[in-house]
């Protein structure tokens, strides 16, 4: 399963939480849905209001994550003996250069 985040608005107007419920301090501005994935293979979905601090902070939990798996996924081609290089490019271009 590959994970996924999404963010919507809110009406403000309807019961909604006073503070982010990520870093429970600031006001949310958005509603978040998250899912994915656990280390043992169980579904996790997370769902709430984040303000927009909070919001980058989730995307780039996301970003570091699908860099890992990208990471590990060349490394498990590469030990079955696949030429890499397009990918190794790509992942690199796509992540940074390899900072992740």
């Amino acid at each position: 399963m590959s994970s996924n985040l999404s963010f919507s608005t809110f009406e403000p107007l309807r019961e909604t939480p006073g503070v982010c419920t990520v870093c429970g301090s600031k006001v949310p501005i958005f509603e978040y849905e998250f899912h994915g994935c656990g280390p043992d293979g169980e579904v996790r979905t997370r769902q709430g209001f984040c303000c927009g601090v909070c919001s980058v902070v989730l995307l780039t939990k996301l970003e570091h994550t699908e860099a890992r798996q990208w990471r590990e996924e060349e490394a498990s081609l590469r030990a079955d003996g696949v030429d890499v290089s397009d990918f190794h490019r790509h992942r690199l271009a796509a992540f940074s250069a390899g900072k992740r």
